[in-house]
């Protein structure tokens, strides 16, 4: 019989807190209700960071866009989130495509009830991108630092 490689005991933390990042994949179905539950589920994976509440805002704007502005929206429609435990963070929303390419927009009218809500995530995060075509689908993603403070994102809306 072969031997087994001893490996050094460790403790769960440990395990859990490992220099390797935590990564995460679920799709939620084309449906308005679903922003809520990917924002639910993101900030359960970063509960206990200085980041939560940007994580929040952000899947919670990005799913709302995808639904609201692609394919995804659409009868069967899906999208898809994922999530990176690291140092930045990483946090990406896939659509189906269609209907465009997403866009920051710096708004022109802060007082609008739509249009700033991907220019609001921008000024939050430490880099935002998008990749993909409107035929293929696209993935919005962001970076955030771990340990960033919380930040109330309506703060971004006052006018002086």
């Amino acid at each position: 019989m072969a031997s087994v490689r001893e490996l050094p005991r460790r403790s769960a933390g440990e395990w859990l807190w490992g220099p390797d990042e935590m990564r995460w994949r679920r799709t939620f179905a084309g449906r308005p209700e679903e922003a809520a539950a990917a924002r639910e589920f993101a900030a359960g994976m970063f509960a206990g960071t200085g980041c939560v509440d940007v994580v929040e805002f952000a899947v919670a704007e990005l799913a709302a866009n995808t639904i609201r502005h692609t394919r995804s929206g659409e009868d069967g429609g899906w999208f898809g989130l994922e999530l990176v435990y690291d140092d930045p963070a990483y946090i990406a929303v896939v659509d189906n495509g269609g209907h465009g390419v997403p866009t920051v927009l710096e708004p022109v009218d802060l007082l609008a009830t739509s249009g700033r809500g991907l220019y609001m995530v921008s000024q939050l995060v430490q880099r935002m991108g998008v990749e993909g075509s409107p035929a293929l689908g696209h993935k919005v993603w962001i970076e955030v630092a771990l340990d960033k403070p919380p930040v109330e994102p309506l703060s971004l809306m006052a006018v002086s």
